[in-house]
């Protein structure tokens, strides 16, 4: 895949798999995108998806009705980056040899969530999209920790890690519940997240002295 940026290089490697190449010109970005369904765009899994489709969203070019503002209230913090990215506008930097030690997902919400079920509700739609985002970009890590992060309405925060604890729902709502339970004031962030293994560096063979 080649593109202008990480995101463009990322669908278009996608697209002729396995053994071709696309390549998307900058003049031709924004017809790439506007032709996509919206499940192209990182970060969106099928809960978000789902929420897109609600309000007949189903192509990038759909998303371009929207205004950043309107889509920040509808989807937080991923709303602003939906915006660009509908767009292929990424100005994240190419690091090939940074190996990456964590992956996580976060939300900032409009209305503070006051009950550790409205917590759960929400918790649902950030570990789906987390789920969607490391079958995408790490499925080859090795997870040792997974962690619920949580900021609360006056600005204090709070994280909870386990190792050797899956990724799976269940799991995340047991760190939830002791996150919300060291305080029990209204959570205005969340985020969830896994911490990976180092990988492992071959070591260089050494050539027989003759």
């Amino acid at each position: 895949g080649i593109g202008p940026n990480k995101l463009i290089a990322k669908i278009a490697s996608d697209l002729e798999k396995p053994n071709g190449q696309f390549e998307v010109l900058p003049n031709d970005v924004l017809e790439f995108m506007a032709a996509l369904p919206v499940r192209k765009i990182w970060g969106i899994g099928a809960v978000t998806e789902q929420k897109l489709q609600q309000r007949g969203i189903n192509l990038c070019a759909d998303l371009l009705r929207f205004t950043r503002l309107q889509l920040q209230e509808i989807f937080g913090k991923f709303g602003a980056e939906l915006y660009d990215l509908a767009r292929g506008i990424d100005d994240r930097e190419v690091e090939p040899h940074r190996e990456r030690k964590s992956h996580s997902n976060e939300e900032t919400f409009s209305i503070n969530l006051e009950t550790l079920e409205a917590c759960e509700e929400r918790l649902e739609e950030l570990f789906a999209e987390l789920m969607a985002e490391l079958a995408q970009k790490e499925n080859d890590r090795v997870i040792t920790k997974i962690f619920v992060k949580l900021k609360f309405a006056d600005f204090t925060r709070t994280t909870v890690e386990r190792a050797g604890m899956s990724p799976s729902l269940g799991e995340y709502r047991q760190l939830l519940t002791e996150a919300f339970a060291r305080t029990g004031k209204s959570v205005r962030l969340m985020g969830v997240g896994v911490r990976f293994a180092p990988v492992a560096q071959a070591e260089p063979a050494q050539l027989p002295l003759l």
